[in-house]
This record gives structure tokens, C-alpha cells and sequence, in this order.
């Protein structure tokens, strides 16, 4: 288990980017590769995703030196199998209750277990929205507070799924995390719509800089990832990771 630290120095590829131009030319000489690729996480998330499909893009993200790649459950035994195998340089994210985070509280906690069990480095776990919408903020509290048990010292994000969610909710759910002691508030699964910008800076101006954040959901370009590192994202997931790191070298080169 590797357990990516960041760039020596530097906490995110987001602190070279923030309040300056935010257009893809924009990242090219302010940040290294090292920080960009640190701060991607592959998504292999698709349930249409073959075995075959996995390894072909596990390979690929490791030839371009992602830190982590989100996998489904189905898939994490196979998939730390062809790390190990292959000696390749990556973490495992495990998702759990993903996509809808519907189950009952036990459940989650058991799946969070069963994921670590199966070789996941990192925890991406959707948040109860049913119990959040509803103002049970005491059980919302209490599967936050398992889920940080059962995770120890493993980076736990919780998935709070901006685009479902009025602003006040989302300012509910960020408070939430932040007093649970979770590590990233994560925007969105990416199964109900792109994430904005806005949400972002919403997430922030409550964690502060006391929680990091993954957003995730259509992002495709460099471009849209120097606007998520602008409004405050600390990391970015993306099915399209590998290709976003061949566009920074493409430029860089240019």
C-alpha cells in the first residue's frame, strides 16, 4: 500500500493556480507535473467496464503517474492484483453505497470493512441524502463517525452529490463533514449532471482549510480542471485523467 503523500512543498497543484488565469495555457509553468498528476484521480466507475477495459486503463494511468484510481467494488480484488503484479505506482480508491449512499448506516460501515479487506487504500463514500434532506443530522453525524473509524488512517471522502442538493443543504452537508473529521468533502458522483465551479466555492468558504476537496463530474480538459483548482478543489477525479495529463504534456512541449 502506497499511501501518496503530496509534491514535497506544496499540499496541491490547486495553490499554484488559485486567483490567477484559469485557462489551460494558464496551468502550463506554474505548476509541475509532479503536483497535476498528484492531484488526479483516474475514475474506472462505468458498471459496463470489463476486466480487460480495467487493466487497459490502469496501465494507462500509471504510464502518466496518477496518484489514485476510483475502482467498483466488483473490481478491487482484480485490480489491486494487476498493481501488485505489475508493480505499478497507484492507490486504490474503493467506493462505497455508491452510486445512490441509500443503505442503512451498518451496512455502509460492513461494505467500508470488506473494501479495505480487498486491498482499498482510500475511501470515496456517498453520504445518506435521504437522512440528510430530512434533518437527521445526528444519523448523518453517526455514519460519518463510523465510516471515519472503520476507514483509520485512510483518506476518507464523503460524496455529498452537489447537484441533487439546494445550496442550504450543501452548506449543511460540508458542516457535517467538517465535524466528523473526514478528509475531503467530495462534490458528486457524476451519474446526475457536472458539478460547478460555484459548489466549489460554496464547499470552501465552510471547510475552510480545515477539509480538502475532490470534485468530480464532467471534467474532460485541462481547462476545466485549472477552473476547479481556481475555485478551491484540492483534487480532481476523472475517467478522462490520463488524457488530461497528455494535454499538459502537449502544451508543455509547445
Amino acid at each position: 500500500m502506497r499511501m501518496n503523500e503530496p509534491p514535497k512543498g506544496r499540499s496541491s497543484a490547486a495553490l499554484a493556480v488559485r486567483g490567477k488565469d484559469e485557462s489551460d495555457w494558464g496551468l502550463i509553468g506554474r505548476i509541475n507535473r509532479e503536483a497535476l498528476v498528484w492531484s488526479l484521480d483516474g475514475a474506472a466507475l462505468d458498471p459496463t467496464t470489463t476486466s480487460a477495459d480495467l487493466g487497459t486503463y490502469l496501465d494507462r494511468c500509471a504510464r502518466a503517474g496518477i496518484k489514485a484510481v476510483c475502482v467498483l467494488p466488483c473490481h478491487l480484488v482484480e485490480a489491486r492484483r494487476w498493481i501488485t503484479d505489475h508493480g505499478w505506482e497507484l492507490d486504490l480508491c474503493g467506493v462505497v453505497d455508491f452510486p445512490l449512499g441509500a443503505n442503512p448506516i451498518e451496512e455502509k460501515v460492513a461494505e467500508a470493512g470488506r473494501l479495505i479487506a480487498r486491498g482499498a487504500d482510500e475511501l470515496d463514500a456517498v453520504m445518506s441524502l435521504g437522512l440528510l434532506r430530512a434533518g437527521r443530522n445526528d444519523r448523518v453525524l453517526e455514519e460519518l463517525w463510523q465510516l471515519r473509524t472503520v476507514a483509520g488512517s485512510r483518506v476518507l471522502k464523503i460524496i455529498i452529490e452537489t447537484p441533487l442538493l439546494s445550496n442550504g443543504l450543501k452548506v449543511r452537508a460540508a458542516e457535517l463533514c467538517l465535524e466528523a473529521g473526514v478528509d475531503y468533502v467530495k462534490t458528486s458522483t457524476g451519474f446526475h449532471g457536472p458539478v460547478k465551479p460555484a459548489d466549489v466555492q460554496l464547499i470552501r468558504e465552510v471547510v475552510g482549510t480545515e477539509l480538502d476537496i475532490k470534485v468530480a463530474g464532467g471534467i474532460r480538459t485541462l481547462g476545466d480542471v485549472a477552473r476547479f483548482f481556481e475555485a478551491g478543489a484540492n483534487r480532481i477525479g476523472a475517467s478522462a485523467a490520463p488524457e488530461i495529463v497528455a494535454e499538459f504534456d502537449r502544451l508543455q512541449g509547445e
